[in-house]
């Protein structure tokens, strides 16, 4: 199999985050209010489901990567919600080919889903298929972790049409081999089980042993299970948690329709895929009413790109071979013109004169793709897939480059299942090839608007990209009225780079062009530019892409050839002479050396926690009796919720018997699951022995804080979180009142905004037009409001040549470092004299709490010997930044 980064990427760590957070508060204060704190959006009970079960999705578009999220999850809830080291976790998918896979993966060692939940539960987990679970031994139930792949269909009782589900019987019937999980039960853990029919003994049922583990479920393609059956069985299990992770969540919520909402917990954008170099964009599309030409074209492009993928390979050792995904239209009794497989199929043999091992059929009758063991492979000759609907479910190739339809239209569904396997990058890695960054669609169509109207909605719909950022993938073009005397005028670009290609291999080039373009095109080797005659047609502009892809900064070139040949209007991210926006980050001078500003100028590592004192412990941590308290008529639904959290940790606990505890094996479990990097462990087990000493001291049994160690883990850990926060600050006053003087900018330090790696997580989607900001996107702005006017302000400044909105949290944004975290400012601006301007603003309700973010960026601005700026204009008070460019 070919190498494959699975490294986690921002954005994946961001929506862990989220999960984490969320389900921290849910322990606090209830699924429901936890929920809206996190998303300022109302919580939605699933249905069928008991009330107050934690309920949410991540959304995450084609090619973000979902699995692995849903690898880490598992012990994540386990620390943060259900308080096991043990759960149980039901992992449900939507075919039998994903299945496969997914247990395949899991199962290897070494793969990063395994790798995932080996981190946090070494190696005391098992998976298992469905199957393997109804002989589940009672050792792998209780040793460690669970995880249970399996179809949802696999567990209904019945079928859509009401019809017993054989398959799905065997979860709920006696099964010998789990005979042992029942015995020696209290009455508590076997009250919600099903009992044999007369009796009150549990049926032994795969069912039942989910009911007594309360399981994690996670639901991978949830929009795949909405249905009121799926929920009820999703029910039958009494689920701890519920996570769903897809890329196109149910929204609209109309519940008398069979329609439910997901509680979106955190969206992914295609601009953090972009930056993390998941996907390939944008998708270059070219219509055409005649399906013989526009099958013709992809070829071309299939051909060009793998001439760009061998000078890829040679440069950099990867291998790529371009594949075209052929959509034909179905087959019709009524109708024998339809261009069914058969016909592609006989045009690429006979017509096209393609070797018949180059073309796999995934259709009706044939699956060839199932006789392909890893069309990744060098030595696997395929290059053209022809399939109707759908690929084969679970297929994924990164190496499908192109996107050819012969169908009367593109229906968002025919998005989802084929334009989805074109946007995926190889290696997750950009190519130094711009062509090989992008992917194509050739698609038979009288009108490219309506077309491309199409595939924009079907990524929204489809692949789950949001419906602005769909806008940027695939912009459709308006055609210009040109004279004659216009068809003749040469546009000429500027010069190409004197170190990048010689003259021979851009003539070279050029060559192999097509001979409709090469009669437009020309190079000037005197100048070293390019010319074309005419108005640049999408068609040509996409083929010159493919043709000069081999040439480096070519691409931009030709996207300005076609903007001036078409006379078309510019932003200011289109601009021509458009300079590196380059921002100097805060450097602080350590033994003589500048460094990148950061917590280790003030930080002593490691922390010596040990020499803190313990005493505090006492008034942090107490034992309370929460046996009886709530029950489900009590009228505060928040307690009710706190209560449900509760009652789902203790019968988790109670499945599992304690061995006996001593106090060094207590203090280390505690610092097992409270994450110090700045602390040795004999520092924090020394720290945290002495603080389970005092609480000892202060009237508690070891056994009782071993019964409540969860609860104690919590409080040690917001301890020495607070005790870190105080060193912190004290540290970070004390470095800038005796060093003031060694801080410093260099241009060796700093980050660099371009339209690559700018990742916002929402597109701004107001109705004003910014015609400033350096990229397209304007990133996590609202449409009205304080910050937003800020933002107009510097779009309409005479001294503001570019600005960019700062996001939040990314590697790829300005930050200054804060005694606890990095602050990242609302706005940078390049001034037209080459100063940078950074602008945080602050609401009136909260400027007075943010003197340390003045004093940083104030730090930042003297450091820089006048080349950078800082100000903080609160009350909408924009004249500050009047004032401060002067």
């Amino acid at each position: 199999m070919a190498a494959t980064n699975f490294e986690m990427k921002e954005y994946q760590k961001i929506s862990l985050d989220h999960f984490t957070s969320y389900l921290r508060d849910t322990t606090e204060m209830g699924a429901n209010m936890a929920f809206y704190k996190s998303t300022n959006m109302p919580f939605r009970e699933a249905p069928a489901v008991a009330e107050g079960t934690p309920y949410v999705c991540l959304r995450v578009p084609t090619g973000g990567g979902k699995t692995l999220l849903a690898a880490h999850s598992v012990g994540i809830a386990a620390l943060e919600y259900l308080n096991a080291s043990n759960p149980m976790v039901l992992w449900l998918v939507p075919s039998t080919a994903i299945l496969d896979q997914t247990v395949d993966a899991l199962k290897t060692e070494g793969h990063p889903y395994r790798a995932a939940l080996a981190k946090d539960f070494n190696r005391n987990f098992s998976v298992m298929t469905k199957a393997e679970a109804l002989a589940m031994s009672r050792a792998d139930a209780t040793g460690g972790a669970v995880v249970i792949v399996s179809t949802i269909q696999s567990f209904r009782r019945q079928d859509d049409s009401g019809k017993e589900n054989p398959e799905g019987l065997k979860v709920y019937e006696d099964a010998g081999a789990l005979m042992d999980h029942f015995e020696n039960l209290t009455d508590a853990h076997k009250a919600p089980l099903e009992k044999v029919e007369g009796t009150e003994r549990p049926i032994a049922s795969l069912a039942n042993l989910l009911r007594l583990h309360r399981p994690m479920v996670i639901v991978d393609e949830a929009h795949n299970s909405r249905s009121d059956l799926s929920f009820r069985t999703l029910a039958r299990f009494n689920p701890s948690l519920i996570l769903e992770l897809t890329a196109t969540p149910q929204t609209e919520h109309n519940p008398a329709r069979d329609k439910h909402a997901s509680n979106i917990l955190y969206s992914v954008s295609a601009a953090e895929l972009k930056a993390e170099e998941m996907i390939k964009m944008p998708i270059r599309l070219t219509t055409d009413g005649e399906w013989t030409k526009t099958v013709g074209s992809a070829l071309d492009s299939q051909r060009m790109l793998e001439e760009a993928a061998k000078a890829e390979e040679t440069e950099t050792g990867e291998y790529i071979r371009p594949i075209i995904l052929f959509q034909a239209q179905s087959a019709s009794k009524n109708d024998p013109t339809r261009l069914t497989w058969e016909k592609i199929e006989e045009h690429l043999k006979n017509d096209q004169r393609i070797p018949k091992e180059q073309i796999a059929v995934h259709t009706g009758p044939r699956k060839d793709l199932d006789d392909i063991a890893d069309i990744r492979d060098p030595n696997c000759p395929v290059r053209y897939i022809i399939t109707v609907a759908k690929l084969k479910e679970g297929w994924d190739c990164p190496f499908a480059y192109v996107l050819c339809s012969v169908a009367d239209q593109v229906s968002p569904v025919a998005v989802e299942q084929i334009l989805g396997r074109i946007l995926r990058m190889p290696r997750a890695e950009r190519k130094r090839r711009d062509a090989l960054n992008q992917s194509y669609a050739y698609i038979v169509s009288r009108s490219f608007d309506a077309t491309a109207q199409q595939l924009k909605t079907g990524l929204v719909e489809g692949a789950g990209f949001n419906r602005l950022e769909a806008d940027e993938i695939v912009a459709p073009q308006q055609d210009m009225g040109f004279s004659e005397k216009a068809e003749e005028w040469k546009h000429e670009s500027d010069p190409l780079p004197e170190e990048t290609t010689s003259h021979e291999t851009i003539a070279a080039a050029m060559e192999k062009l097509p001979q409709s373009v090469k009669t437009r095109v020309s190079f000037n080797p005197e100048t070293r530019t390019i010319s074309y005659k005419g108005p640049m047609t999408r068609e040509n502009r996409n083929i010159l892409h493919l043709g000069l892809a081999s040439l480096p900064q070519v691409g931009k070139t030709i996207d300005r050839l076609y903007a001036e040949s078409n006379n078309f209007q510019t932003s200011a991210a289109d601009d021509d002479d458009k300079p590196p926006f380059i921002v100097p980050m805060l450097g602080f001078r350590k033994q003589g050396e500048l460094q990148l500003f950061s917590q280790e100028h003030f930080l002593d590592l490691p922390w010596r926690l040990d020499e803190c004192n313990v005493s505090d412990i006492t008034s942090r941590f107490s034992v309370a009796d929460t046996s009886r308290t709530g029950t489900i008529n009590v009228s505060d639904k928040g307690q009710v919720e706190i209560n449900f959290v509760k009652q789902i940790q203790g019968q988790l606990a109670g499945v599992v018997k304690e061995p006996t505890w001593t106090l060094p094996r207590l203090a280390n479990w505690l610092d097992s699951g409270i994450v110090h990097p700045d602390i040795t462990k004999p520092s924090a087990i020394v720290f945290i022995s002495r603080a389970i000493e005092a609480l000892m001291a202060s009237g508690l049994e070891l056994d009782v804080l071993a019964r409540n160690k969860y609860d104690l883990r919590k409080a040690m850990a917001q301890f020495i979180k607070d005790l870190r926060g105080e060193r912190e600050t004290s540290q970070y006053s004390a470095l800038f009142a005796a060093n003031a003087d060694d801080f410093s900018t260099s241009a060796d330090l700093s980050i660099i905004f371009d339209e690559q790696t700018y990742a916002p997580n929402q597109p701004y989607s107001g109705a004003t037009k910014f015609n400033k900001h350096y990229t397209h996107l304007v990133g996590d702005l609202a449409a009205s409001g304080e910050e937003f006017d800020c933002a107009v302000h510097l779009d309409r400044h005479e001294k503001v040549r570019y600005w960019m909105r700062n996001v939040e949290g990314k590697k790829s944004s300005f930050w200054l470092q804060l005694p606890h975290a990095k602050f990242y400012p609302d706005f940078v601006a390049m001034l037209t004299d080459g100063r940078i301007l950074v602008v945080e603003y602050k609401g009136q309700h909260l400027y007075e709490g943010e003197v340390v973010k003045r004093q940083i960026g104030t730090v930042w601005a003297d450091a820089s010997n006048g080349r950078c700026l800082f100000c903080m204009p609160t009350n909408r008070n924009y004249a500050l930044i009047d004032q401060t460019i002067g």
